[in-house]
Parts: C-alpha cells; sequence; structure tokens
C-alpha cells in the first residue's frame, strides 16, 4: 500500500515504523534536542547540503566570531562567509542569514521567532519559507525541535527509506513526501520518528548495499523484502 491509499492505513503504516524503530534504537527526548528559534534556523540553514560535522564546524566558527546577533547582523557579509566557509556554500548561506535577521529585526523590533509559537503549523512554516534560502525542510525542523509543533522534517535518509518503504512516490522530494507524510504521523511522534529514520537511514538502510537483512522494517519494507529474495536471505 502506498501514500495513496486510505489515510488510516498510510497513518497505521507511520505508527508500525515508529514502533519498530523505537524498539530497536529507543525514543528520542525532544529535551535532548530543544534549540533556540532563530539559533536553530541559523543552525540549519548551515545544514544544507553538507555533513554535521561541516555545519557544527562553522556553527562554531560563525557564534566565535560574531557571538551576538546583533553583531552577526550588522557583519559585512564576506567576513560571514569567511566565518562559514566550512560549511560549503558559503555565499548563499550568508545571504540566507542576514537576510532573515535583518527582515526579522525590521517585523519585530528585535532578533527572536517567539511568536511562532503561537499561531498554527501551516502558517508558521508559511512565515519561515517566505525567507529566501529557507524550504519546507529547514522551516519544519525548527517548528519540531524548537517549538514542538507537529512538523515532519524530512531530509535525504528520510526521503531514501519512505520510498524504500512505498510511503512516499518514487518522484518525490523532500518538500512532497513531508506534506504528504506530516498529516498522517500521530501526534507526539514527528520528532522520535524523524531521529529513529534518520539513524536508520546512516547505519542500515543506505544509499548503497543496504543492510536488509538487519533492519528491523524488514518485515514491512517492499523494497527489502525484493532484495533479500535476490539474495536468497528469508524475511524475518
Amino acid at each position: 500500500m502506498t501514500a495513496t491509499g486510505p489515510r488510516n492505513i498510510l497513518a497505521a503504516r507511520l505508527r508500525d515504523v515508529s514502533v519498530r524503530l523505537s524498539l530497536r534504537f529507543g525514543r528520542p527526548s525532544r529535551s535532548a534536542h530543544q534549540t533556540e528559534p532563530l539559533r536553530n534556523l541559523i543552525l540549519t540553514i548551515l545544514s544544507q547540503n553538507t555533513t554535521d560535522a561541516n555545519r557544527d564546524r562553522a556553527f562554531a566558527n560563525l557564534a566565535r566570531r560574531f557571538p551576538t546577533f546583533p553583531l552577526l547582523a550588522a557583519a559585512p557579509s564576506k567576513d560571514v562567509e569567511e566565518a562559514i566557509r566550512a560549511g560549503g556554500l558559503a555565499r548563499a548561506k550568508a545571504k540566507s542569514i542576514l537576510s532573515a535577521l535583518s527582515r526579522i529585526r525590521e517585523e519585530r523590533g528585535g532578533y527572536t521567532l517567539d511568536f511562532l509559537s503561537d499561531i498554527p503549523l501551516a502558517a508558521a512554516r508559511e512565515y519561515l519559507t517566505s525567507f529566501p534560502g529557507v524550504g519546507v525542510k529547514t522551516a519544519n525542523v525548527v517548528l519540531l525541535f524548537s517549538f514542538g509543533k507537529d512538523a515532519f522534517p524530512v531530509d535525504t535518509h528520510i526521503l531514501r527509506v519512505t520510498k524504500r518503504l512505498e510511503l512516499v512516490p518514487p518522484s518525490a522530494d523532500l518538500s512532497r513526501a513531508a506534506l504528504l507524510l506530516e498529516p498522517h504521523v500521530a501526534p507526539g511522534e514527528s520528532m522520535p520518528l524523524h531521529i529513529n529514520m534518520i539513524r536508520l537511514g546512516r547505519e542500515i538502510c543506505r544509499p548503497r548495499n543496504p543492510l536488509c537483512p538487519e533492519c528491523p522494517l524488514l518485515p514491512v519494507c517492499p523494497e527489502g523484502k525484493r532484495r533479500t529474495k535476490r539474495r536468497g536471505v528469508p524475511p524475518r
């Protein structure tokens, strides 16, 4: 059954996937991942098209050079680019960060996104994605981890996993997959499902040579069953 099936079937499949992953990896706590919203926005912009290690290095350099939002907002673009170069795409990311800070200061009278906690998820996402360089994934990360909203961020690992599970169409991109899956994720399940799917994608459901016989989702994964059948490995 794919994402084109009845709503209750997709919701039930996602609940089952979340339970199986929690049994394997544990259930993550949101408090361990919670981040101040504006800091999280900058951190997530820096994470685009790079590794976690490079993102963290770029953010550490940026925070060391510009320890407050006002100092960062007033910095020349070339200095911000230099500070975040380790994360790649420095020019585009510096432009996105400085543009966001300028607009937030102009609209809110300070450097804060706290007002997003009081507006509905769809409206909060629409606001964040109106910033240049901020897509659905970046907005959803901020809304989930900083505000506890039931947003469901989809990264490349989750996209790969959900396509192999046939939960989203083969043609879906990150944004489409997120918006297709999000309404069917049970309240309170977005964060643990997001984190555990990423872990699965990194450790087991790899882009090449996935470790299907070791996967906790093999019993419910059409692609995994096809792969193990070709290899003569019986599904668990």
